[in-house]
């Protein structure tokens, strides 16, 4: 015996509407931003790479620092920036083929540095 399927009811369609934006809605969110105190830094894993990041206010912007690498000797890089309000540095590490690479992200927020670390 079969049954037919009953369409959702009319009164049902703005919940199940809803439903899906709030899931998109979360599905979509960045990752949650870490405060950097200056002079202080954090350190992030990337893989098999390990990133430290500092910054300094200077006249130009908030100079900062970061230094990667793996525990090959001799893998270590350092990049230096100036950040001015509003901008964003990001650190990537590649993954395998068709895989995403694993991004870090440095943003200048006003008068503080924000570290937004990758969600995966």
């Amino acid at each position: 015996m079969t049954r037919a399927r009953k369409a959702p009811a009319a009164g049902r369609l703005p919940q199940i509407l809803l439903a899906t934006a709030l899931l998109g809605a979360f599905a979509a969110r960045p990752a949650a931003a870490e405060v950097i105190p200056p002079g202080a830094g954090l350190t992030a894993t990337l893989g098999a790479v390990n990133i430290s990041v500092h910054y300094q206010p200077a006249a130009s912007g908030y100079e900062t620092v970061v230094t990667a690498g793996t525990d090959a000797p001799g893998s270590v890089v350092r990049f230096v920036s100036t950040l001015a309000p509003g901008q964003e540095a990001v650190v990537a590490v590649p993954r395998g083929a068709g895989q995403p690479a694993l991004e870090l992200r440095l943003l200048r927020i006003g008068d503080r540095l924000e570290l937004q670390r990758p969600v995966s």
